[in-house]
């Protein structure tokens, strides 16, 4: 194992994923990539006044804080790789696990019942459903 990547949204349980991720990169000597992804914007340019690269690059300074606060957390030394990604989260960690050829993916899960999958969807469900690498779902 040379690489795990870790999907972070700044909730308990990702953050709880990231330390899981970091002791398991530790015991291979792999590198840990915590990332972050923003939903892509439907915003047409100049909505509300600003144009979408202004409303992305606020959502990107967003994304730094949530990356830095998890990194924060883990072991002192570790200095994971960030990724700020853009679209839909499931989807964006899948491919972004295949393109870095992340060995590992790693996500959260905030132990939504059935009703609430059914009706908000789920992140870790949808991720477990569409990689076909391995895949860590934290609780």
């Amino acid at each position: 194992m040379k690489h795990v990547l870790v999907g972070i949204d700044g909730s308990a349980a990702s953050h709880k994923a990231a330390r899981m991720a970091a002791e398991i990169a530790g015991k291979f000597g792999a590198r840990v990539t915590l990332a972050y992804v923003v939903p892509r914007l439907l915003l047409p340019p100049d909505a509300y006044g600003l144009t979408v690269a202004e409303v992305e690059a606020e959502h990107r300074a967003h994304a730094d804080e949530v990356l830095a606060a998890a990194a924060a957390e883990l072991a002192p030394g570790a200095d994971p790789a960030r990724l700020v990604l853009f679209g839909s989260p499931a989807d964006a960690l899948v491919e972004a696990a295949q393109a870095g050829q992340a060995d590992l993916l790693v996500v959260g899960s905030r132990g939504h019942g059935a009703v609430s999958r059914v009706l908000l969807g789920s992140t870790s469900g949808r991720v477990v459903h569409v990689s076909t690498g391995p895949v860590l779902v934290v609780h």
